[in-house]
């Protein structure tokens, strides 16, 4: 305990010591508050529109206008919109790109430039500064922001415009159903001119100012390695104390798996690991947002699909048993069914059935005989709209899926389809919507109001699956190479609309279905399928009603 206390003390000091020199030397904490305050100072605002951005202890940046933190009070969303009146007023939207509702807008515009101290909200996911009165460049410092994943600048006076990308990678990025060129960009990682991008906010804050002093800096290497000593020396001694005590626990923990569902079988550890080659490349059978999933024959009657999870991906064993019981309770005749899973603190894993089909994506690509005709479609749609419509009204709490597409949904032989990967999002409570932190999905598939906001329902699960029912019916994939001829953001749901206009409905379906029919079938569920990608979630149907759609037109039974 006194090596304990020492250490704490040491650590302290070092914090304290450590702490003023940046403060001496840079006037202020580096957080995301002072680089919003920096941003401020560079706006000219007539309106009093940032009149909450103030230097005052009772004030947190995260409660400022058009601010959105995550749970470490890092900015990820910043949004100063001002009106288009360019477009059609207050909340015009150019065909096809989504934006917030701004009934509410005024005439009220930010003015002066765009200062490069932007490049130091590290965290920022969107970055929304359109139809206001900014002028000057670019920073390029924008380009530095490793997470951005949505820039839109229209509506302004830049030196140059916004750079103009290729239209087909912005198109597979971005994810939107069209927009202008000059819009939203997503962020490159190999964005061109990277090697001139120059100093970043925190190098151009620094200029002009001296650094640390020789013996300032011996003095922080030295409390560094002492910090660190004495670290590894009480980890060590922690460990060593318990180890003995918790080591045949541990073992028991390891190898322990939990069985929902009763087999003739018995599964252990060992077996599972052993059937899947040890989690051999050979055995894996897909791979997904959550982890890879691998082929596991235990025994000719019992073959199991085991979907390996990146440990790390859950805070915390709690977190995941919980998420799991819940789970258990969710079970549905188009679900795939959870077997089991264990959990360790270095290894996770779920055990479901194998379906032999393979999954929705293979089975379009292949496009065999089943994959054209009218029947074998319909009932692929139908169950997957049953499916999402019982995780949505049935469960308690709803379950949101997050990244319905063609590769989690899975079919056996005979055609039925299963949906994967359900349950393992954020589970919900009564609320209609839940704020995230970050993104889940697939570019093509996500809702564009989850991609700008953050703020997902439901109604997001309705959108990706509308663009998985233009993908059954068609011969196209969401962002499909064939839509890099027409303008930035082209996607399946803006082709489509553009057959209908056309009087093309036909040439929308795949080769074959629109001869067999029946036509009149075929248009109705054209129409569901662009029915749920519309912008307004209030138009969009719920899945209960897309069933209810679906099976007055069900053809006759296979």
């Amino acid at each position: 305990m006194k090596l304990l206390g020492l250490f704490f003390l040491l650590f302290n000091l070092f914090v304290f010591s450590f702490s003023r020199k940046l403060l001496t030397k840079s006037g202020g904490l580096h957080d995301d508050g002072a680089v919003l305050l920096k941003l401020k100072s560079s706006f000219s605002d007539p309106n009093g529109l940032l009149s909450s951005w103030v230097s005052d202890s009772s004030s947190n940046h995260c409660s400022w206008y058009g601010v959105t933190c995550n749970s470490d009070l890092k900015v990820v969303s910043l949004i100063l919109r001002g009106c288009d009146v360019g477009e059609g007023g207050s909340g015009s939207t150019s065909r096809g790109l989504h934006f917030p509702d701004l009934s509410s807008c005024s005439s009220r515009r930010l003015g002066g430039e765009i200062s490069p101290v932007v490049g130091g909200l590290s965290e920022i996911r969107v970055l929304s500064l359109s139809f206001n009165h900014l002028r000057g460049e670019i920073p390029k410092e924008i380009w530095g922001l490793k997470k951005l994943e949505v820039l839109d600048l229209k509506g302004n006076s830049f030196i140059g415009g916004v750079r103009v990308l290729d239209p087909l990678k912005i198109s597979k990025l971005v994810g939107f159903s069209s927009f202008s060129s000059n819009v939203v960009l997503r962020k490159l990682m190999s964005y061109e001119g990277e090697d001139d991008i120059g100093p970043s906010p925190a190098d151009d804050d620094s200029s002009g100012k001296s650094g640390l002093y020789p013996i300032e800096i011996a003095s922080i290497v030295s409390a560094s390695v002492i910090v660190f000593v004495l670290l590894v020396l009480v980890l060590f001694f922690l460990y060593t104390k318990k180890w003995k005590r918790n080591s045949q626990i541990q073992v028991d923990e390891i190898k322990e798996i939990k069985v929902f569902v009763d087999i003739d079988t018995p599964l252990t550890y060992e077996i599972i690991v052993r059937a899947t080659g040890f989690f051999s490349n050979s055995y894996c059978i897909g791979h997904g947002g959550f982890g890879s999933t691998y082929k596991a024959e235990v025994s000719p009657t019992n073959v199991f699909a085991v979907k390996r999870l990146s440990v790390g991906r859950f805070q915390g064993d709690q977190q995941f048993h919980a998420e799991i019981s819940a789970l258990e309770m969710v079970k549905h005749p188009n679900l795939v069914m959870l077997i089991g899973y264990h959990a360790s603190e270095t290894e996770m894993f779920l055990i479901y059935n194998y379906l032999s089909g393979g999954n929705l994506e293979d089975f379009i690509k292949e496009r065999t005989k089943p994959a054209m005709e009218w029947k074998v479609l319909h009932k692929i749609a139908l169950d997957v709209a049953r499916a999402l419509a019982y995780l949505h009204e049935q469960c308690s709490p709803k379950v949101l899926h997050r990244d319905i597409k063609p590769s989690n949904i899975l079919l056996d032989d005979k055609f039925n389809a299963y949906l994967s990967d359900f349950g393992l999002s954020k589970l919900l409570g009564t609320s209609q919507s839940h704020v995230t932190t970050g993104v889940a999905g697939t570019f093509g598939y996500v809702a564009p109001e989850y991609a700008m906001t953050c703020r997902v329902s439901e109604k997001a699960d309705v959108y990706s699956y509308g663009i998985v029912v233009l993908e059954l019916i068609s011969d196209k994939r969401a962002l499909d190479p064939s839509f890099s001829a027409h303008e930035n953001g082209f996607n399946i749901v803006s082709w489509a609309h553009m057959m209908l206009s056309q009087g093309k409905a036909k040439e929308v379906f795949t080769k074959g279905l629109w001869e067999t029919g029946p036509a009149d079938d075929l248009v109705q569920v054209l129409h569901l399928a662009l029915k749920c990608t519309v912008d307004s979630l209030s138009i969009r149907p719920t899945m209960k009603q897309a069933v209810k759609l679906l099976k007055r037109i069900q053809p006759n039974r296979l």
